[in-house]
């Protein structure tokens, strides 16, 4: 894992690299070492619920599925509340600090912060890093999910079953007069 005090405190691009040392994602920051405490902080966060939706997965799964499917509102609005909001802050953190406990190691290109836009660009561009997103959005999908931990891989996937049977349910029940 990285270890932050070998960061400088200065502005710069940083690259995010597996034990591999495939590139997983570039980044830029006025100050790495805060930045870097970011990804690592909200990973922290992240970290214990997709561990609980990785061991239990098939059960929710089957608890989800079971609740739509009987159309049983209550049910289904007691698991939604239940597990609804962190899988909602999974999905709706940028992906990379959900992969974090992926990263092996950061490289990290001290440079002036007026060339910090344009150098992260032309990294992204040369590397095509994985979980870069923004500017990189002609990656095929099947190429960041290579790189995806089946803890991430699982929450995502009762994330957007949840919403589905959401979806599904609301269209399915009748309406209240």
């Amino acid at each position: 894992m990285i270890h932050l005090q070998e960061i400088a405190p200065e502005p710069g691009i940083y690259l995010l690299h597996d034990k591999e040392e495939h590139i997983l994602y570039v980044g830029r920051a006025n100050n790495l070492r805060v930045r870097l405490r970011q990804h690592e902080a909200n990973y922290d966060i992240v970290k214990p619920w997709m561990c609980f939706f990785d061991e239990q997965f098939e059960n929710l799964n089957l608890r989800i599925k079971e609740a739509s499917d009987q159309e049983d509102g209550a049910r289904f609005d007691k698991i939604s509340r239940i597990i609804g909001w962190p899988l909602a802050m999974i999905d709706s953190m940028p992906a990379i600090d959900c992969v974090y406990g992926s990263v092996d190691a950061a490289h990290t290109i001290q440079c002036p912060v007026e060339e910090l836009d344009r150098k992260e660009s032309d990294y992204i561009a040369s590397l095509r890093p994985p979980f870069n997103y923004r500017r990189n959005n002609d990656l095929p999908d099947s190429e960041r999910r290579k790189h995806w931990p089946q803890d991430y891989v699982r929450s995502k996937a009762l994330c957007k079953l949840l919403l589905h049977c959401s979806r599904e349910l609301t269209l399915r029940m009748p309406e209240e007069p």
